[in-house]
């Protein structure tokens, strides 16, 4: 497919802290043209997602040739994972590229999207206190990228406006603060939420949210789709909610991570052990498997994988 590599009449910059995608969701009504257009520029067929394979075309669109802006836009790695942001995620779920979410009194504000939206794990505003959405206030059809503008939807509804009510719980408040944190790469503080480790890389963080929260009754199967897919903002939120209300019930019968074993699915800590994101992530969730499923799991893990059993791990 033919490029274009003029750039753009009007050149845009991202702001820091701002959505790769939404960036470009921006550059495009700034100019009169829409995503459709952004991709044939660039040389994308029309139901491929922007990553970095196309960085450097579309940045220099938008008067930034040379510029590293590689970040910004996901990378597929193998294996069926991401890097983005700075941060590498073993499950592409823990991205929401195919469907964004937004806070609407943001947009109003601002008029642009920010990056933490992308998080699969990020559920809550915390500058309007109130939960993040992916559907139009007005018709409710689920919103995308590929729509006018930041501030309009494909349904022709305007999206930004007040922030959604409802009540947010602090808990949850208390989780979006590690999240971002995390993404910023910013000291962050996990006794916030009763915890107490050192560091933890932003997709371990996503990993533990996912195995607290991912199943919902005691010895209940996570459905396929939960695992396959990038959840809807309503259904991240349950996730989340969960793991946290586990996680300080937990603690206040007196901190027995044993109690959680039938609420806690192991995948999600197992794939953490075997392909740690960060350099503590293994022996943290080594410690966290081993007080929720008992010593014998990880001895019989360890067997089970030899990269473990070829280790020190204690």
């Amino acid at each position: 497919m033919h490029k274009h590599c003029e750039p753009l009449p009007i050149a845009l910059e991202p702001y820091i802290g701002e959505s790769g995608i939404g960036f470009l969701l921006r550059l495009a009504s700034t100019n009169g043209i829409n995503m459709h257009k952004l991709r044939q520029l660039v040389g994308m067929t029309e139901i491929e997602t922007f990553t970095a394979k196309y960085a450097d075309d579309v940045f220099a669109l938008a008067g930034l040739a040379g510029k590293d802006q590689f970040e910004l836009l996901p990378q597929w790695t193998r294996g069926g994972g991401a890097c983005c942001y700075g941060h590498r995620f073993r499950v592409r779920t823990m991205l929401r590229f195919r469907r964004p979410q937004f806070c609407p009194a943001c947009i109003r504000e601002t008029r642009r999207c920010a990056a933490h939206w992308d998080l699969s794990v990020s559920v809550v505003c915390l500058r309007h206190q109130c939960f993040l959405q992916d559907h139009c206030p007005t018709c409710r059809k689920q919103i995308r990228w590929n729509r006018p503008s930041v501030e309009w939807g494909h349904c022709k509804h305007l999206l930004a406006g007040g922030a959604f009510q409802g009540d947010v719980p602090k808990m949850l408040l208390s989780v979006q603060r590690i999240t971002e944190d995390l993404m910023k790469k910013q000291p962050t503080d996990f006794s916030s939420v009763g915890l107490f480790c050192q560091s933890l890389s932003l997709d371990a963080w996503g990993s533990f949210l996912w195995a607290l929260g991912v199943i919902e009754s005691p010895y209940a199967v996570p459905t396929p789709a939960v695992i396959t897919k990038a959840p809807s903002s309503s259904e991240a939120r349950s996730i989340v909610l969960r793991a946290v209300t586990r996680l300080r019930s937990c603690f206040e019968k007196g901190g027995r991570f044993s109690d959680l074993a039938p609420e806690v699915a192991a995948a999600p800590l197992v794939g953490t052990i075997l392909d740690p994101a960060g350099d503590l992530d293994r022996t943290v969730f080594l410690n966290w498997f081993g007080a929720i499923f008992g010593e014998r799991e990880v001895a019989a893990l360890v067997r089970r994988h030899r990269v473990l059993s070829q280790m020190s791990l204690f």
